[in-house]
């Protein structure tokens, strides 16, 4: 018997700014067991679908779902709640907490000791401070980054910043991981490591989406990639039915997003 596939779906998504139309009935799915990328042109609408996905943006039309569940109407923390998280394109680490304090910021939502047990030694808040450590540095070391546990995000290179932000993205074990331009200010050695952190990452249960304008990236570690612009899908496949696709090889000319 076969087992349906968990997917994010989008279904006839249509997003307007001041009537300025930027999404355009747009049909996406994002399985679980891939990696999907999502690349285009300068204002092909990448991010604004991406923020339609997160729940940032609410579009004017169309439904999201995931997993057969309707999201349409949940804030980005509502949807985190369902296992739906992001990490943003630009680092957004407090420079005040260190690497391990910053991802156990992200498992947080899963313990319910209450703000009466954090000022007070209980077992129970003792019990959860630990375990929320514990996953931590589970999370820390799947992407290599056991031994800066203790550092300050201040003194780590951006490459290992963004990968402390996937750390703290993952480490409450989600459903769905949506990427925003992670291979953001990195150098080809830090993009080549993440990579490689990303690749490890994919999971049979996990739905993966990159939003990315780095073609090295998205060709090497996607499954299937959608190519959008001005806000239409005018191509979807493997990154080799991509690369060959005439309309893609005219339009898209690898510029920043919108």
């Amino acid at each position: 018997m076969n087992v349906a596939v968990k997917a994010l779906k989008g279904e006839e998504i249509s997003l307007s700014f001041g009537g300025i139309k930027v999404l355009q009935g747009l049909d996406v799915e994002f399985r679980a067991g891939e990696i999907t990328g999502l690349i285009g042109p300068n204002g092909a609408g990448k991010t604004s679908l991406f923020n339609c996905l997160t729940g940032a943006y609410s579009p004017q039309s169309g439904s999201i779902t995931y997993a057969g569940d309707v999201l349409d109407g949940l804030s980005p923390a509502a949807r985190a709640t369902k296992g739906i998280v992001r990490s943003f394109q630009h680092v957004a680490l407090s420079p005040d907490l260190t690497v391990l304090e910053n991802v156990m910021v992200g498992v947080a939502r899963n313990f319910h000791a209450g703000w009466v047990h954090a000022f007070l030694p209980t077992l129970r808040a003792r019990n959860e401070q630990a375990a929320m450590r514990a996953s931590a540095m589970d999370a820390l070391q799947e992407l290599g980054l056991a031994k800066v546990a203790d550092k300050f995000p201040t003194e780590l290179p951006p490459g290992m910043q963004r990968l402390v932000e996937i750390a703290r993205a993952i480490v409450g074990k989600p459903d769905v991981l949506l990427l925003d331009e992670p291979a953001a200010g990195l150098n080809n050695s830090e993009t080549r490591d993440l990579m490689r952190s990303l690749k490890n990452l994919a999971a049979t249960d996990l739905v993966m989406v990159v939003v990315e304008h780095d073609m090295d990236l998205v060709m090497s570690i996607c499954d299937r990639i959608y190519v959008l612009n001005f806000g239409e899908i005018v191509a979807c496949g493997s990154p080799q039915q991509v690369r060959n696709n005439d309309d893609v090889v005219r339009i898209y000319l690898g510029s920043d997003d919108d």
